[in-house]
């Protein structure tokens, strides 16, 4: 009785860790869903009002309460009010918001590199460089989106075959 306890919890945990496997790629894609989200609409801010990178930034930084909007008011607050280089500062705080997230390396430079290439007071070199981005996170999206459904499965198969071949060998 107690052999065919310690193999279903066996069974049990390899499937849990591989669930887990599951949500930490779930979580990544959530999270660039959100970061689309948010650049485009930066990008209806700088496009149809009139706003630059700083201002869009800090009407941003109003819809939640979040790491990365928190990090968007303190890049407002330092560009505008202490006059720091917006590259440098996103780079900062961008990079202290992102260090925790699900994010792959890749990814996170894309995000850590945008401000590099904006035409600072020019609107149209503003949103060209955000959409440039949105195009990164897009094709990033639909290959995770793509990568996900095959990869799930196997994971799942493989973490259920792990448990029951584990519990063979115990028992």
């Amino acid at each position: 009785m107690l052999r065919i306890t310690g193999c279903l919890l066996v069974i049990t945990g390899s499937i849990g860790f591989a669930r887990s496997i599951c949500r930490e790629g779930k979580n990544r894609l959530e999270m660039l869903k959100q970061m689309r989200g948010i650049f485009e609409t930066m990008k209806y801010y700088i496009t149809y009002q009139k706003a630059a990178i700083p201002e869009a930034l800090w009407k941003l930084s109003d819809k939640s309460d979040d790491l990365i909007s928190r990090a968007f008011r303190e890049i407002y607050n330092r560009v505008y009010e202490k006059g720091e280089s917006l590259p440098i500062v996103w780079r900062q705080q961008m990079g202290a918001a992102l260090m925790e997230s699900p994010l792959s390396k890749e990814e996170k430079k894309l995000i850590l590199d945008f401000p590099a290439c904006l035409g600072f007071m020019e609107e149209n070199a503003q949103a060209g460089a955000v959409d440039e981005l949105l195009r990164e996170i897009d094709l990033h999206i639909k290959e995770l989106t793509e990568e996900q459904k095959n990869k799930n499965k196997m994971i799942m198969s493989l973490g259920t075959a792990v448990g029951v071949l584990l519990s063979i060998l115990l028992i």
